[in-house]
């Protein structure tokens, strides 16, 4: 039944495709399967490249290298994927070298992007940061993935994800590791006034408990700070959309906070690294 459906679905789509493309500039701006779906399900089944919709594989690439030429900072459309034998012809991989493959990739992002890359090479997988985009390369899937909101991210790769988005919203922040292995997330601001609190926190804590365990905002001191459980909320798996959005959030309460005055700069204060426990309320 299952295979049965899924025929009847790409049967349509390949129909579909068939009348997008008939209109060029129509598939170039509006393609009748928005984000260019069909396509990346072609493309994430592993599908070869001669069974792709020509032209609007053409674009889609085209596309690709816009965003990359732009720094990596331009809108793209949703999660595009991309075989990794398209990388082929720019970057030369070496059989069974993953490391120098890894660096060569990397190299060939610096260059188009003229953008500082963040690479890691984690479990099969490269996770590279430029711009304000992540590229995900699966090499057990042979895809390449800008910006995956659903794909679940692996622990180990959490805390490089985490600390590549901090950097392009300018936050600081710190992972912390207690004596069972919880990871927590800590961010520190300058003390918020209760009027900041409720206009930029309260409206957000609701998005970051859908994500994480626990969220604990509290005083201490002079500042505001924030502990962010880095396990996820009870039936849900991390995902990069998680990670972003946290870190959205919290650039958000950023730009809300005024910066210190010049004479507070001058007064440093021991930072606090306590752990909440998980059953202790919000204050």
């Amino acid at each position: 039944m299952g295979r049965f459906m899924l025929s009847e679905v790409l049967t349509k789509m390949a129909t579909t495709c068939k009348q997008c493309q008939r209109d060029r500039m129509r598939c170039t701006l509006r393609p009748l399967c928005p984000d260019r779906i069909f396509l990346n399900i072609l493309i994430t089944l592993g599908a070869k490249t001669a069974d792709f919709p020509t032209f609007c594989y053409q674009v889609h690439l085209r596309n690709l290298q816009s965003y990359l030429k732009s720094g990596a900072k331009r809108d793209h459309p949703l999660e595009p994927r991309f075989p990794l034998s398209y990388f082929r012809r720019f970057v030369q991989f070496k059989k069974d070298d993953p490391e120098a493959n890894f660096h060569a990739f990397k190299k060939y992002l610096e260059q188009v992007t003229k953008q500082p890359v963040h690479g890691y090479s984690i479990d099969n997988r490269w996770y590279f940061g430029v711009g304000s985009g992540v590229f995900i390369v699966d090499l057990k899937r042979n895809l390449v993935s800008l910006d995956p909101d659903g794909d679940i991210i692996r622990r180990p790769a959490l805390e490089p994800l985490i600390t590549f988005l901090m950097e392009t919203q300018r936050i600081q922040g710190e992972i912390l590791k207690d004596m069972q292995d919880t990871w927590y997330l800590r961010v520190v601001f300058p003390k918020l006034t209760d009027t900041q609190f409720a206009e930029t926190v309260q409206p957000n804590l609701q998005k970051l408990e859908e994500y994480w365990a626990f969220v604990r905002v509290h005083n201490i001191n002079k500042n505001t700070q924030f502990l962010i459980s880095l396990d996820p909320a009870p039936n849900l798996a991390i995902r990069l959309q998680a990670l972003r959005e946290t870190i959205n959030v919290l650039a958000e309460i950023a730009k809300a906070v005024p910066k210190p005055r010049k004479q507070d700069q001058t007064i440093k204060e021991k930072p606090d690294t306590r752990i909440e426990s998980p059953s202790k309320p919000v204050s």
